[in-house]
């Protein structure tokens, strides 16, 4: 932090002064934001707040085709890099299954 001016810091007896001091310390004081910034918003978090589907393991390809297609609209409203999806599918997949296996 700069020191304050001299002519300022050296008459600080002086109120006739105080007004150009205050002025100075107060350009000092950082700036707080007028609105909290938000919490950084994960992809995981917007996928989920799309209700997505979980699919369910069945070996029906029409189900399969109908989950796929759904989760690709999802991906594309929140614009879900190509490299993020199959992290998320798999997520989605494994998860039910494995609510199944530990019932």
């Amino acid at each position: 932090m700069q020191p304050i001016p001299s002519e300022l810091g050296n008459n600080i007896r002086d109120p006739n002064t105080w007004p150009a001091l205050v002025a100075e310390l107060m350009k000092r004081i950082p700036q707080v934001p007028n609105e909290t910034p938000l919490k950084e918003d994960k992809l995981a978090d917007r996928v989920a707040q799309c209700n997505p589907k979980v699919y369910d393991g069945s070996y029906d390809p029409v189900v399969l085709e109908e989950w796929i297609r759904g989760m690709e609209k999802i991906f594309t409203v929140v614009e879900v890099p190509e490299e993020k999806k199959i992290n998320i599918r798999t997520y989605l997949t494994l998860g039910e299954i494995l609510l199944r296996l530990s019932s």
